[in-house]
């Protein structure tokens, strides 16, 4: 067990060192708009470097294999370090001055790809700052874990076990080259294409190259973070709304899918994709019944207008994006609560989304048209099929297990937040944004959370980790047999 931690410090060393440099950017990006910022990431640079070191130069000629379990505790220790490291040029900027706990939640917020904000007059902030942020976006949204494992194997560590734990969905198995870091630098690919073409549509729709850059991250990231307070709206550009949408829902299909699609040159596979015939079912459902109270409730003048902003809001709500370009927590009847509620379906596994991810509820859905058929016929044989692949018990299993927990933590985290003072509805809607990592929600989380007390904004930083890595990996931890030898 010791040489175990000994080797999750040096593998924690490698990371924060590495994750050092990102520093860097910022750096330079101060300098070309001159915004007096950089020795503010200077200092934050070296501050991660020590940190980095000091855990890896102890530990560095350690050697062996990660298991499964040490990837729990990595991917766990990682998330939750690099989230408050991340807070310390949001702490020490002037420009900033954010309290630490809004600090810790910004930056929580910004890696975990939320996008919930508790800063105001974004476009007054320096470029650098705004950069900084979207910049978490962009390193947290395909899982830095996932970057890293590409070079696990010439640190002599299996990469696997971070696999397994980081990936989301509930099935794992299948991997695009037999080797991780192969599938890791695979997956990238897909990102880094995605990244590129959304940035490119973006500068052509009419924003200056920063802002396209910086909306780029957080739209393939599906995130959130803006440079303006209106979100997108700030535009006012249906060019760039259409485009929004577009690359929002690309981003949420599993990268899999993308990536073999390229590779084959064959779009037929996503036509193939059980869960993204159900993902494309649902938004197309959503959007319809969005549309339909809009229509009913004269929301908007056009028909144009109402099909547009149904499908933005969502499209971005549930992909867990979270950008908008009006505020939907002010539209009549059930339409806002319709919209919080897509975002536990989430998008499809293997992508950048939160949420529950489409897979699993196409599963239990399939699940609960055979116990019915099992009422009618209990001797039936009714294996559960997913791509023409009988789905093993054991997963549908763990897919429940997961559903129970996933509701357990979102009525025990409610609970908590209404003792911060917060209505039953405003605390419902905190806790799905962020544990769907989301961003907006309803109420007096719309559109920021700065008016929260600290203590509900450090039991929604949880909540943001807890839902960013799919609930399991940390509840594994608290289990006595997992630090039992």
């Amino acid at each position: 067990m010791r040489n175990q931690l000994t080797l999750v410090f040096k593998v924690i060393g490698i990371f924060v060192t590495s994750f050092s440099f990102t520093y860097l950017i910022p750096i330079v990006i101060s300098y070309i708009y001159n915004d007096g910022q950089a020795k503010y990431f200077f200092i934050t640079f070296l501050i991660t470097l020590i940190l980095g070191l000091s855990l890896w130069l102890p530990f560095r000629k350690t050697h062996g294999n990660l298991k499964t379990r040490d990837g729990f505790l990595i991917v766990s220790l990682f998330w939750t370090s690099l989230s408050c490291i991340s807070s310390l040029p949001l702490i020490i900027s002037p420009a900033v001055e954010l309290p630490i706990i809004h600090a810790f939640f910004e930056a929580t917020s910004g890696f975990t790809t939320t996008g919930a904000t508790v800063l105001k007059n974004l476009q007054d902030l320096p470029k650098s700052i705004l950069w900084y942020r979207t910049q978490l976006h962009f390193f947290g949204g395909m899982g830095i874990i996932i970057l890293a494992v590409a070079i696990m194997p010439l640190l002599g560590m299996g990469g696997m076990a971070l696999f397994k734990v980081e990936v989301s969905g509930p099935i794992k198995e299948d991997k695009l080259t037999p080797r991780i870091a192969q599938t890791a630098r695979n997956l990238w690919s897909v990102y880094l294409l995605l990244l590129m073409a959304c940035i490119f549509v973006y500068y052509m729709g009419g924003m200056d190259l920063f802002d396209a850059i910086t909306h780029g991250f957080t739209t393939v990231a599906t995130a959130g973070f803006s440079n303006y307070d209106d979100s997108l709206g700030h535009f006012n550009s249906k060019f760039i709304d259409i485009a929004a949408i577009i690359f929002m829902f690309i981003s949420s299909i599993n990268f899999t899918t993308h990536f073999l699609a390229f590779r084959q040159k064959n779009a037929k596979l996503y036509f193939e994709s059980t869960e993204l015939k159900a993902f494309f079912a649902i938004c197309l459902s959503a959007i319809i019944l969005v549309a339909i109270g809009l229509y009913h409730f004269n929301v908007f003048d056009s028909i144009g207008d109402i099909i547009l902003e149904a499908s933005f809001a969502v499209i971005s709500m549930i992909t867990t994006t979270g950008l908008t370009i009006s505020n939907f927590s002010e539209w009549p009847s059930y339409i806002p609560i319709l919209i919080v509620f897509i975002t536990f379906i989430g998008g499809c596994s293997g992508s950048t989304a939160g949420g529950m991810k489409v897979i699993r509820i196409i599963l239990l859905t399939k699940q609960a048209m055979r116990e019915v058929k099992l009422l009618i016929h209990p001797h039936g044989k009714f294996p559960i099929r997913l791509n023409k692949r009988v789905v093993h018990n054991d997963i549908l299993g763990s897919v429940w297990a997961f559903l129970g927990i996933y509701a357990f933590s979102t009525a025990i985290l409610t609970l908590i937040m209404t003792a911060f003072d917060l209505s039953p509805l405003d605390a419902f809607s905190a806790v799905a944004a962020c544990l769907n990592i989301t961003g907006p929600g309803l109420g007096v989380v719309a559109s920021n959370y700065g008016e929260l007390p600290s203590g509900a904004l450090s039991m929604l930083m949880f909540t943001m980790i807890l839902g960013r890595l799919e609930i399991f990996t940390l509840f594994v931890l608290i289990t006595p047999s997992f630090w039992r030898n």
